[in-house]
């Protein structure tokens, strides 16, 4: 009887701890937040694709160029059903401490700037890049023993034109 009172704490504790260490942050990843909103795009559906692209709310940057990009670019891409298909192109990680430069992974990025080819529905390419950043956006990793990013899309543009939210020398 006594094994048992402590057997059930101790399988709540390791479910626990397999969520926070393992299953958590294998779901919190930039692709999962591109493909929402694109899923949301793709469907015509303009209020998840908002509810997916975040606005950030803090830091200095101009507010109302990235609202209007936000509603302009996804009223877009609603109408004309992007999404339904797409390429994930590439991944580029950035540190987003200190001194923000491009790495290799992303244990240790505050930013992941993903390159997509999505398709509409005349079957017509568009070429998007999705800034999807630590919750945070300044992100310390291992420096600071960081380990969930809770990756947030908090920009979306076209493939050549420059991001609003980030420094000059990320974007």
């Amino acid at each position: 009887m006594r094994h048992r009172l402590f057997a059930l704490p101790l399988a709540v504790l390791a479910a626990v701890a397999l969520w926070l260490v393992v299953i958590a942050p294998a779901l919190d990843s930039p692709e999962r937040r591109v493909a929402a909103y694109l899923e949301a795009t793709g469907a015509g559906n303009e209020r998840a694709a908002l509810e997916a692209w975040v606005v950030y709310e803090g830091g200095v940057y101009p507010r109302q160029a990235m609202l209007d990009r936000r509603r302009d670019l996804t009223r877009e891409l609603v109408a004309l059903r992007v999404g339904g298909s797409y390429a994930l192109r590439s991944i580029d990680y950035w540190t987003t401490c200190c001194d923000p430069h491009r790495i290799n992974e992303s244990r240790n990025a505050g930013l992941a700037r993903v390159h997509v080819a999505a398709t509409d529905a005349a079957g017509i390419d568009h070429e998007l890049v999705f800034e999807v950043w630590a919750r945070k956006v300044t992100w310390w990793g291992d420096a600071a023993g960081e380990t969930r990013h809770d990756w947030t899309l908090y920009e979306v543009h076209r493939e050549g034109v420059s991001c609003v939210l980030g420094s000059p020398i990320i974007c």
